[in-house]
């Protein structure tokens, strides 16, 4: 487990603590404190813990490699060098309903594809840190 959960269950056990004191404080004479006891135990396996965060983790690793694939398929659509819109529209014949796109829609499409070229590279560096347990929460 990484510094930053070690101080976060650090002090949620202080705080349960606490908590328990101002609880027991607060009960009429002769009430047992363990009746209010949850089933969970207050101070979570910190393994079981880890563990759901890993399950967690790799879910969203596995959504975010869906959602880069779909970028990437959706970039080649847009602006790819084989039968992409800008290629259609940058081979219209002269005085065709492709050719006034092109002349109004082409730099709008480049700056499109730019953007989400720049956001799927930025979605891929997040994807190489969830890998590597040393550039988490970098």
């Amino acid at each position: 487990m990484n510094d930053f959960g070690k101080r976060f269950f650090k002090v949620l056990r202080e705080q349960d603590d606490m908590d328990r004191e101002a609880m027991e404080a607060s009960l009429d004479q002769g009430t047992d404190p363990a009746a209010f006891d949850t089933a969970a135990p207050p101070n979570a396996d910190a393994s079981a813990v880890a563990s759901a965060m890993a399950k967690q983790n790799a879910a969203m690793v596995s959504e975010l490699k869906g959602w880069i694939d779909s970028i990437e398929i959706f970039l080649e659509k847009l602006n790819g060098t084989e039968s992409s819109i800008q290629t259609v529209l940058a081979q219209a014949d002269s005085d065709t309903l492709f050719d006034k796109m092109k002349q109004s829609e082409q730099r709008k499409i480049a700056r499109v594809a730019t953007e989400l070229a720049a956001l799927n590279e930025s979605f891929k560096g997040f994807l190489a840190t969830s890998t590597n347990a040393s550039l988490r929460g970098v």
